[in-house]
């Protein structure tokens, strides 16, 4: 089968809101641009599985013509994002977010996006309201845009990035772009986990591309676990209906005791921890504090159950979602169990990763010619996330299509290296090759429990060893052994999972290391042998590098403009107190 060459200026990589904002701007400069998606575009990823909001400061959104609390600011928004985030934020980065959210929000709008309701700092839509306003405005720019292609690696000559290579997922052909810039705008890696909260598509794919040709990552232990996701019977599995039901009316969780596990922590703490953006950490803590305590349900969780009459209780829900239909899934079965009295299980799921790319305030990565945007890239939230993740993705899209058509512009391509390329595609086609040895979804099944015990919302230093020995077994063992149960590349989708599975390993390591050298609970990292934060000795950021083919750690400061950290050392919940008390009570913590 022919590998198909095909030329531009800027690759961006990416389907979802980061990738069709940059897009967009890349073609505003002139500049050749092609848009790939391992699905299809607008359609897969995590934008188009969002609630969705979008976030802004409420004077902001008021001078927009919506709810907005008028004696807000950008300043008091900024401070509130520093404070929640544990000050681990790169204050300059967070800087580009606050003051730039207002003007994405405001194109989405002339673009036609709808939107449902507004809070004090937030705007109410849908993920496919938001790529429907993006796909409208592209079609004005000559972007040209396949669906259903994965990339694979970032090619490379004399340290620079001069293309990619991808797989057609329905041909099994490979494709080689040379490109004068890429821009990665790829999403998270959440099936590295289950449960998550995430779609199939994403699996790391650019963080672990860019990790091999010598691009730092940051803060990879940072993982948003969102609380009380179905996780029973395995057709709901990884909905969120359960969360947003216990935002929208009253519900209790409960251990296979029977008991109200929350009641045992500070009411101060429980009020903060059920009513804000905190609820994903705490409540994720405290459920997986639980099972390890071996007070779990039968398949992991904790019990979520109505806590008001059966009749008050479905009129609550009715209210938000008639005949109780979620994002278009009939959940009336489980509305009868619930108005029966009995509970259905819960627990945590990865939702979003703080962690990512190394970006400067231009979007640019270490490496030259290598962008990066959106959740791939590293957050200006630092250790929780509190905002609109899709406010991120596109403030940041836009400076990323921008700085790299810039960067185009200016400088002639490089040549692509063949040897570079044989070598990578001798790579992906072996478990085609082989008969007999390790099959992907039992790896990947092996693997995902491990991460979601070993390095989800409870960590310790015992457990996180267990989980990097066994991750480097793994890549030393079973991942050579892979193998495909036909050899034919066309729609493969198992080929494509041993491709994945590369990517999950990588990540999951590279996170496990940083968690392990993180001692201390921050934000969303949280060591049940280090339940505490320490300001002096661990704020910092951990940077992963690949040097000679292994992962090389360091710590950098955190980037500061005018939020001085403080200093010292508080349990973990009391610092969680001491950042909401610092908050300006201003809604909006989406």
């Amino acid at each position: 089968m022919s590998t198909q060459i095909i030329k531009t200026d800027v690759l961006v990589v990416g389907g979802g809101g980061a990738g069709l904002r940059a897009a967009i701007e890349a073609g505003k400069n002139n500049v050749k641009t092609i848009l790939v998606c391992k699905g299809s575009i607008g359609r897969s990823g995590a934008t188009e599985l969002a609630g969705a909001d979008l976030t802004a400061d409420g004077k902001s959104l008021r001078n927009l013509g919506f709810f907005g609390e008028p004696k807000d600011s950008k300043e008091t928004w900024f401070s509130d994002i520093v404070n929640q985030g544990y000050y681990l934020n790169n204050q300059k980065l967070l800087k580009i977010y606050v003051q730039n959210a207002p003007k994405r929000i405001k194109e989405l709008l002339d673009w036609g996006m709808d939107v449902g309701f507004s809070e004090e700092r937030a705007l109410f839509t849908s993920g496919t309201g938001i790529t429907d306003a993006l796909k409208r405005s592209i079609k004005e720019y000559n972007v040209e845009m396949i669906d259903d292609m994965m990339i694979t690696d970032l090619l490379t000559r004399n340290g620079k990035v001069v293309g990619a290579i991808g797989v057609d997922i329905k041909t099994g052909r490979f494709t080689i772009f040379q490109s004068k810039a890429v821009i990665l705008a790829s999403g998270g890696w959440h099936k590295a986990y289950s449960p998550n909260a995430g779609s199939r598509e994403l699996t790391g794919d650019g963080q672990a591309a860019a990790y091999r040709i010598g691009a730092e990552l940051v803060n990879m232990e940072m993982v948003t676990f969102c609380c009380n996701v179905l996780i029973w019977p395995p057709c709901w599995l990884g909905s969120i209906f359960t969360y947003i039901l216990h935002m929208r009316s009253r519900a209790d969780l409960v251990n296979d005791k029977g008991e109200k596990f929350l009641e045992k922590y500070n009411p101060k703490v429980v009020k903060i921890g059920t009513s804000t953006e905190w609820n994903k950490s705490f409540i994720s803590i405290a459920s997986m504090l639980e099972v390890l305590d071996g007070k779990g349900t039968p398949h992991g969780g904790v019990y979520f159950k109505r806590a008001v009459p059966s009749e008050a209780y479905e009129q609550q829900v009715l209210q938000f979602y008639p005949g109780w239909k979620f994002k278009g899934v009939d959940f009336s079965e489980m509305g009868k169990t619930l108005k029966e009295g009995s509970p259905v299980e819960v627990g945590p799921a990865a939702e979003y990763f703080e962690g990512g790319i190394s970006i400067n305030e231009n979007c640019e990565t270490n490496i030259s010619g290598l962008y990066a945007a959106g959740e791939c890239a590293l957050s200006p939230f630092g250790a929780n996330r509190v905002s609109a993740a899709t406010t991120e993705m596109l403030v940041f899209g836009e400076i990323a299509g921008r700085s790299a058509a810039m960067f185009a512009k200016k400088v002639s391509g490089g040549e692509i290296d063949e040897k570079q390329v044989e070598r990578l595609q001798e790579k992906m086609l072996q478990p085609l090759k082989r008969q007999e040895g390790v099959k992907p979804v039992r790896l990947r099944k092996h693997i995902q429990k491990m991460a979601h015990e070993k390095l989800g919302p409870v960590r310790n230093d015992s457990g996180l060893k267990m989980f990097i020995r066994e991750l480097e077994r793994v890549r030393v063992k079973d991942f050579p052994k892979l193998y495909t149960s036909s050899g034919s590349r066309k729609y493969n989708l198992e080929w494509i999972e041993t491709i994945e599975l590369r990517n999950i390993i990588l990540l999951l390591e590279i996170a496990a290391k940083a968690a392990l050298m993180r001692t201390e609970s921050r934000g969303v990292h949280y060591r049940s042998d280090y339940p505490y934060t320490d300001y002096d000795n661990q704020l910092k950021e951990i940077v992963i590098k690949q040097v000679n083919g292994e992962p090389s750690m360091s710590r950098r400061p955190v980037v500061t403009l005018t939020m001085i950290p403080p200093t010292g050392r508080l349990p973990y919940f009391e610092a969680l107190l001491k950042h909401m008390k610092a908050h300006s009570d201003i809604g909006g913590g989406h």
